[in-house]
């Protein structure tokens, strides 16, 4: 029982010499009890599931968890397996070749999925002998987090205020969070969304945070729909239902504005487009006529796009979802795949 004990006080005390105070930056004490109090006053008490709460008493947007919606748990569980999907087909490998590139043991680097939702990426990540840790925000997220194996390694956080210290991370991940920063959403029967007025700032900030925590050698791997492209898969309104954007002024952000958010943040980031090939499960759509009819015909060209001659196609208008990597190592090229 006190082997035990003093194993969990350990392994909370290894983990909070990583996080900083997002107020003032100052390091965290090391405690293992209810909550991490910084010398500036500011305290940060643990969720149910032993993470840390860094938004506490903050009201955010969310959804509600309904046991009795069949809806939403079908919902919930799609997700979770597309989760599931991304970590095998395209984290993993990517992780791996990294590793493998740099000789390093790939126990030993830490991750970071910033938007990590449910937190199916961690148990599938920890599982696998990573060292990695999610944050996202929502009431509705921590209840999730309660059901993960590694929920203690999930903490309620802003992500453009990162509760962790510089060069941390040797891989930061985010799918599917920055076409949601800086927008004002509703949903009222069809999706609506419109960029506020400091929605750049914001998303340049988000992107500073993730370069932030990176290691000087490490990767950010960031992923969400293409603004260039003009239908939009993934706000429908219903699963696998789409809508018609504009090219101008969307939500969905452009590689071009990916990139100038990367070059503000540190000019020393190169960037790569991969073909979201192994990314893309083409499953939700496939419950609509569209889907069935040109799925076959798009997971074909998307795995063309993978290719040396068809790569650079992998930024412009015609890719639905934009995959970059982003890496200030030398060597990047040679585990970056083609």
């Amino acid at each position: 029982m006190f082997s035990g004990l003093k194993e969990e006080a350990n392994r909370i005390m290894l983990e909070c010499r990583m996080f900083v105070c997002p107020d003032c930056r100052s390091g965290l004490a090391e405690d293992a009890g209810p909550s991490i109090r910084c010398e500036c006053g500011r305290e940060y008490p643990r969720l149910p599931s032993r993470g840390l709460d860094f938004l506490p008493g903050r009201k955010l947007r969310d959804f509600e968890i309904d046991p009795s919606d069949a809806g939403q748990r079908a919902h919930l569980e799609e997700e979770a397996a597309g989760v599931s999907w991304r970590v095998d087909r395209l984290i993993l490998p990517l992780v791996v070749r990294y590793c493998s590139a740099l000789g390093l043991d790939p126990g030993s680097i830490r991750l970071l999925d910033c938007g990590c939702g449910g937190g199916a990426s961690i148990d599938a990540l920890r599982s696998r002998g990573f060292r990695a840790v999610g944050i996202d925000a929502g009431r509705s997220r921590q209840e999730q987090w309660r059901e993960r194996s590694f929920g203690e390694h999930l903490h309620s956080a802003n992500a453009l205020e990162l509760p962790f210290a510089g060069r941390t991370f040797d891989a930061v991940i985010s799918s599917g969070l920055i076409e949601h920063i800086g927008i004002q959403e509703a949903e009222t029967g069809r999706y609506a969304a419109r960029r506020l007025p400091d929605c750049q700032p914001q998303r340049l900030r988000f992107i500073r945070e993730l370069a932030r925590v990176l290691t000087a050698d490490g990767f950010i791997l960031l992923d969400h729909p293409n603004g260039r492209f003009p239908v939009d898969f993934w706000h429908g309104g219903r699963a696998g239902s789409f809508r018609w954007h504009g090219l101008q002024g969307d939500m969905l952000p452009t590689f071009r504005e990916i990139a100038l958010y990367f070059r503000l943040s540190d000019p020393a980031l190169r960037l790569w487009s991969l073909s979201p090939a192994q990314r893309l499960r083409f499953n939700q759509v496939r419950h609509h006529w569209y889907g069935r009819l040109f799925a076959p015909v798009m997971k074909a060209w998307l795995s063309l796009l993978g290719t040396g001659p068809l790569s650079p196609l992998a930024r412009s208008f015609l890719n639905p979802y934009l995959v970059t990597i982003a890496s200030r190592a030398r060597n990047a090229a040679d585990w970056i795949p083609p």
